[in-house]
Protein backbone atom coordinates (compact mmCIF):
# COMPACT_ATOMS: atom_id res chain seq x y z
CA UNK A 1 0.00 0.00 0.00
CA UNK A 2 1.09 3.81 -0.41
CA UNK A 3 2.55 5.67 2.01
CA UNK A 4 0.45 8.40 3.41
CA UNK A 5 2.89 10.85 3.14
CA UNK A 6 1.32 14.55 3.68
CA UNK A 7 2.13 17.33 1.19
CA UNK A 8 3.13 19.63 3.46
CA UNK A 9 6.31 17.73 4.90
CA UNK A 10 7.58 17.48 1.26
CA UNK A 11 8.37 21.42 1.92
CA UNK A 12 11.07 20.36 4.70
CA UNK A 13 10.83 20.05 8.02
CA UNK A 14 9.96 22.48 11.15
CA UNK A 15 13.79 23.46 11.55
CA UNK A 16 13.78 24.41 8.05
CA UNK A 17 10.70 26.24 8.69
CA UNK A 18 11.95 28.53 11.84
CA UNK A 19 14.72 29.16 10.35
CA UNK A 20 13.27 31.07 7.51
CA UNK A 21 11.91 33.45 10.36
CA UNK A 22 14.67 33.52 12.65
CA UNK A 23 17.66 33.88 10.21
CA UNK A 24 15.90 37.56 9.68
CA UNK A 25 16.23 38.96 12.91
CA UNK A 26 19.54 40.89 12.46
CA UNK A 27 21.24 40.85 15.55
CA UNK A 28 20.21 37.10 16.77
CA UNK A 29 22.58 33.74 16.81
CA UNK A 30 20.52 30.44 15.67
CA UNK A 31 21.83 26.98 17.21
CA UNK A 32 20.73 24.35 15.73
CA UNK A 33 20.91 21.16 17.65
CA UNK A 34 21.14 18.46 15.17
CA UNK A 35 23.90 16.52 13.43
CA UNK A 36 26.17 18.32 11.08
CA UNK A 37 24.83 17.08 7.97
CA UNK A 38 20.91 17.67 8.60
CA UNK A 39 22.01 21.77 10.09
CA UNK A 40 24.09 22.01 6.64
CA UNK A 41 21.71 20.53 4.05
CA UNK A 42 18.76 22.61 5.72
CA UNK A 43 21.03 26.10 5.54
CA UNK A 44 22.26 25.24 2.37
CA UNK A 45 18.47 25.01 0.91
CA UNK A 46 17.56 28.25 2.55
CA UNK A 47 20.97 30.08 1.71
CA UNK A 48 20.51 28.85 -1.73
CA UNK A 49 16.47 30.49 -1.68
CA UNK A 50 17.63 33.61 -0.85
CA UNK A 51 20.22 33.86 -2.78
CA UNK A 52 17.43 33.32 -5.51
CA UNK A 53 15.74 36.25 -3.93
CA UNK A 54 18.99 38.58 -3.94
CA UNK A 55 19.45 38.03 -0.45
CA UNK A 56 22.64 37.71 1.56
CA UNK A 57 22.59 36.04 5.01
CA UNK A 58 24.59 37.39 7.62
CA UNK A 59 23.34 36.15 10.52
CA UNK A 60 25.49 33.29 11.94
CA UNK A 61 23.89 29.91 12.39
CA UNK A 62 25.82 27.72 14.54
CA UNK A 63 25.25 23.93 14.50
CA UNK A 64 26.01 21.74 17.59
CA UNK A 65 27.12 18.89 15.04
CA UNK A 66 26.10 15.76 17.22
CA UNK A 67 28.30 13.09 16.39
CA UNK A 68 27.10 9.30 16.87
CA UNK A 69 29.01 8.71 20.20
CA UNK A 70 26.63 11.64 21.25
CA UNK A 71 23.55 9.45 19.87
CA UNK A 72 24.68 6.94 21.79
CA UNK A 73 25.52 8.92 24.80
CA UNK A 74 23.51 11.72 24.72
CA UNK A 75 23.55 15.35 23.11
CA UNK A 76 23.17 17.59 25.76
CA UNK A 77 26.82 18.58 26.28
CA UNK A 78 27.36 19.16 22.39
CA UNK A 79 24.31 21.69 22.77
CA UNK A 80 25.83 23.42 25.87
CA UNK A 81 28.74 23.82 24.09
CA UNK A 82 26.90 25.43 20.76
CA UNK A 83 25.14 27.71 23.32
CA UNK A 84 28.90 28.74 24.27
CA UNK A 85 30.06 29.51 21.17
CA UNK A 86 26.84 31.51 20.48
CA UNK A 87 27.39 33.57 23.46
CA UNK A 88 30.68 34.61 22.32
CA UNK A 89 29.62 36.60 19.65
CA UNK A 90 27.66 38.70 22.22
CA UNK A 91 24.19 38.56 19.93
CA UNK A 92 20.80 40.40 21.45
CA UNK A 93 19.08 36.99 21.25
CA UNK A 94 20.16 33.39 21.01
CA UNK A 95 17.35 31.04 19.30
CA UNK A 96 18.14 27.34 19.72
CA UNK A 97 16.17 24.91 17.86
CA UNK A 98 16.00 21.08 17.18
CA UNK A 99 16.02 18.22 14.71
CA UNK A 100 14.69 14.75 14.89
CA UNK A 101 17.93 13.58 16.37
CA UNK A 102 17.91 14.96 19.50
CA UNK A 103 13.96 14.10 19.94
CA UNK A 104 14.68 10.46 19.20
CA UNK A 105 17.55 10.41 21.51
CA UNK A 106 15.60 12.13 24.38
CA UNK A 107 18.16 15.17 24.85
CA UNK A 108 16.35 17.42 27.65
CA UNK A 109 17.21 20.26 24.78
CA UNK A 110 15.24 23.44 27.40
CA UNK A 111 16.39 22.47 30.46
CA UNK A 112 20.47 22.72 28.76
CA UNK A 113 19.03 26.40 27.59
CA UNK A 114 17.38 27.39 30.83
CA UNK A 115 20.20 26.28 32.62
CA UNK A 116 22.89 27.87 31.04
CA UNK A 117 24.99 30.82 31.96
CA UNK A 118 23.67 32.77 29.33
CA UNK A 119 19.84 32.03 30.01
CA UNK A 120 18.46 34.83 30.29
CA UNK A 121 18.90 36.20 26.30
CA UNK A 122 18.02 32.32 24.81
CA UNK A 123 15.16 31.62 23.65
CA UNK A 124 14.19 27.67 22.94
CA UNK A 125 12.23 26.55 20.03
CA UNK A 126 10.61 23.26 20.84
CA UNK A 127 10.66 22.24 16.39
CA UNK A 128 11.59 18.47 16.59
CA UNK A 129 12.80 18.83 12.88
CA UNK A 130 10.11 15.89 11.02
CA UNK A 131 9.09 14.60 14.61
CA UNK A 132 7.29 18.23 15.27
CA UNK A 133 5.76 18.64 11.71
CA UNK A 134 6.46 20.37 8.78
CA UNK A 135 7.99 23.63 7.46
CA UNK A 136 4.83 25.09 7.79
CA UNK A 137 4.79 23.68 11.31
CA UNK A 138 8.01 25.66 11.78
CA UNK A 139 7.33 29.08 11.36
CA UNK A 140 4.35 28.80 13.43
CA UNK A 141 6.37 27.84 16.48
CA UNK A 142 8.57 30.17 15.59
CA UNK A 143 6.59 33.23 15.08
CA UNK A 144 4.65 32.04 18.28
CA UNK A 145 7.56 31.37 20.46
CA UNK A 146 9.31 34.72 19.61
CA UNK A 147 6.68 36.92 20.15
CA UNK A 148 6.23 36.06 23.88
CA UNK A 149 9.68 38.21 24.43
CA UNK A 150 6.72 41.22 23.83
CA UNK A 151 4.81 42.41 26.70
CA UNK A 152 1.65 43.96 27.20
CA UNK A 153 1.06 47.33 25.57
CA UNK A 154 -1.62 49.52 24.73
CA UNK A 155 -2.50 49.62 21.11
CA UNK A 156 -1.61 52.67 19.07
CA UNK A 157 -3.85 54.09 16.85
CA UNK A 158 -3.75 53.68 13.37
CA UNK A 159 -1.25 51.13 13.57
CA UNK A 160 0.18 47.64 11.64
CA UNK A 161 2.10 44.47 12.35
CA UNK A 162 3.15 42.60 9.30
CA UNK A 163 3.50 39.04 10.71
CA UNK A 164 4.52 36.05 8.94
CA UNK A 165 6.04 37.58 5.40
CA UNK A 166 7.27 35.12 3.59
CA UNK A 167 11.18 35.96 3.81
CA UNK A 168 12.14 33.04 0.48
CA UNK A 169 9.70 34.80 -1.95
CA UNK A 170 11.10 36.25 -4.67
CA UNK A 171 8.50 39.46 -4.37
CA UNK A 172 8.48 40.29 -0.59
CA UNK A 173 9.91 43.24 -0.81
CA UNK A 174 6.93 44.17 -3.48
CA UNK A 175 4.16 42.92 -1.39
CA UNK A 176 5.24 44.95 1.68
CA UNK A 177 5.41 47.97 -0.79
CA UNK A 178 1.68 47.55 -2.14
CA UNK A 179 0.32 46.83 1.72
CA UNK A 180 2.07 50.12 2.80
CA UNK A 181 0.57 52.02 -0.02
CA UNK A 182 -2.95 50.65 0.70
CA UNK A 183 -2.99 51.20 4.27
CA UNK A 184 -1.25 54.94 3.55
CA UNK A 185 -4.87 55.80 2.12
CA UNK A 186 -5.95 55.06 5.96
CA UNK A 187 -3.46 56.51 7.49
CA UNK A 188 -2.34 53.45 8.96
CA UNK A 189 1.60 52.51 9.48
CA UNK A 190 3.59 49.59 9.19
CA UNK A 191 5.19 49.54 12.94
CA UNK A 192 6.43 45.73 12.55
CA UNK A 193 7.32 43.11 10.36
CA UNK A 194 7.06 40.09 12.27
CA UNK A 195 10.12 38.90 11.48
CA UNK A 196 12.01 40.51 8.56
CA UNK A 197 15.08 42.62 8.83
CA UNK A 198 14.43 43.54 12.78
CA UNK A 199 15.99 43.64 15.66
CA UNK A 200 15.39 41.52 18.88
CA UNK A 201 14.22 44.95 20.74
CA UNK A 202 12.29 45.55 17.72
CA UNK A 203 9.98 42.98 18.72
CA UNK A 204 8.33 44.32 21.82
CA UNK A 205 6.70 46.43 19.31
CA UNK A 206 4.31 43.43 18.76
CA UNK A 207 1.96 44.32 21.41
CA UNK A 208 1.47 48.16 20.49
CA UNK A 209 -0.75 47.10 16.82
CA UNK A 210 -3.77 48.12 16.97
CA UNK A 211 -4.20 45.47 13.88
CA UNK A 212 -2.48 42.45 13.20
CA UNK A 213 -2.15 41.84 9.18
CA UNK A 214 -1.34 37.86 8.31
CA UNK A 215 0.56 36.77 5.26
CA UNK A 216 -1.74 34.50 4.37
CA UNK A 217 -3.34 31.08 5.60
CA UNK A 218 0.23 29.12 6.04
CA UNK A 219 0.81 31.33 9.34
CA UNK A 220 -2.46 31.97 10.31
CA UNK A 221 -2.51 29.88 13.37
CA UNK A 222 0.37 31.74 14.45
CA UNK A 223 -1.48 35.24 13.69
CA UNK A 224 -4.75 33.97 15.63
CA UNK A 225 -2.42 33.24 18.68
CA UNK A 226 -1.18 36.37 18.50
CA UNK A 227 -4.13 38.40 18.05
CA UNK A 228 -5.72 36.11 21.02
CA UNK A 229 -3.18 37.19 23.30
CA UNK A 230 -2.93 40.98 22.92
CA UNK A 231 -6.85 40.77 22.33
CA UNK A 232 -6.55 43.03 18.93
CA UNK A 233 -8.16 42.29 15.48
CA UNK A 234 -6.39 40.77 12.53
CA UNK A 235 -6.86 40.00 8.76
CA UNK A 236 -5.89 36.88 8.14
CA UNK A 237 -4.57 37.22 4.66
CA UNK A 238 -2.90 40.16 1.89
CA UNK A 239 -5.36 41.29 -0.76
CA UNK A 240 -5.45 39.82 -4.10
CA UNK A 241 -6.55 41.23 -7.28
CA UNK A 242 -8.59 45.09 -7.25
CA UNK A 243 -12.08 43.54 -5.76
CA UNK A 244 -9.74 42.27 -2.43
CA UNK A 245 -7.79 45.52 -2.11
CA UNK A 246 -11.38 47.34 -1.63
CA UNK A 247 -12.41 44.70 1.05
CA UNK A 248 -8.69 44.88 2.53
CA UNK A 249 -9.13 48.66 2.80
CA UNK A 250 -12.65 48.28 4.48
CA UNK A 251 -11.26 45.92 6.87
CA UNK A 252 -8.46 47.39 8.04
CA UNK A 253 -10.16 50.59 8.39
CA UNK A 254 -12.71 49.16 10.34
CA UNK A 255 -10.18 46.99 12.32
CA UNK A 256 -8.04 50.36 13.47
CA UNK A 257 -12.07 52.41 14.43
CA UNK A 258 -11.58 54.65 11.33
CA UNK A 259 -14.76 56.85 10.77
CA UNK A 260 -16.74 55.10 8.06
CA UNK A 261 -17.06 57.75 5.84
CA UNK A 262 -12.81 58.19 5.79
CA UNK A 263 -12.96 54.87 4.66
CA UNK A 264 -14.99 54.88 1.84
CA UNK A 265 -13.45 58.38 0.94
CA UNK A 266 -9.85 55.91 0.59
CA UNK A 267 -12.36 53.03 -1.30
CA UNK A 268 -13.02 55.70 -3.78
CA UNK A 269 -9.57 57.15 -4.03
CA UNK A 270 -8.19 53.47 -4.55
CA UNK A 271 -10.90 53.10 -7.43
CA UNK A 272 -9.95 56.05 -9.02
CA UNK A 273 -6.39 54.80 -8.79
CA UNK A 274 -7.42 51.15 -10.05
CA UNK A 275 -9.43 52.29 -13.44
CA UNK A 276 -6.27 54.47 -14.43
CA UNK A 277 -4.10 51.28 -14.04
CA UNK A 278 -6.35 49.88 -16.42
CA UNK A 279 -6.69 52.21 -19.12
CA UNK A 280 -3.62 51.08 -20.49
CA UNK A 281 -4.97 48.08 -21.20
CA UNK A 282 -8.52 49.57 -22.50
CA UNK A 283 -8.42 47.89 -26.02
CA UNK A 284 -8.57 44.55 -24.74
CA UNK A 285 -11.82 45.23 -22.93
CA UNK A 286 -13.90 42.36 -24.06
CA UNK A 287 -11.30 39.85 -25.76
CA UNK A 288 -9.96 36.53 -25.38
CA UNK A 289 -6.60 35.98 -23.78
CA UNK A 290 -4.93 33.12 -23.51
CA UNK A 291 -2.41 33.54 -20.33
CA UNK A 292 0.50 31.03 -21.15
Amino acid sequence: MPENISEKRLGGCTLGGALSVTAFINDAVTVVHAPQGCAHQIFSMLHALTQDSGIILKNPVISSNLTDKDVIFGGEKALAKALDAAAEKNPALIIAATSCVPETIGDDSEMVCKTHVSSAKILYLPTSGFLGGSSEDGENIALETLSTLAEMADAEPRTAVLIGEKNLETEVEENYAEISRLLARLGIRIILRFCRNITAADIKDLGKAAVFIVRDSRVLRAGKKIAERFSRPYISEYPRGFSGSIQFLRDAGKACGIPEEEIEAAVDEEKIYQKKMLEPFAELRGRSVNLG
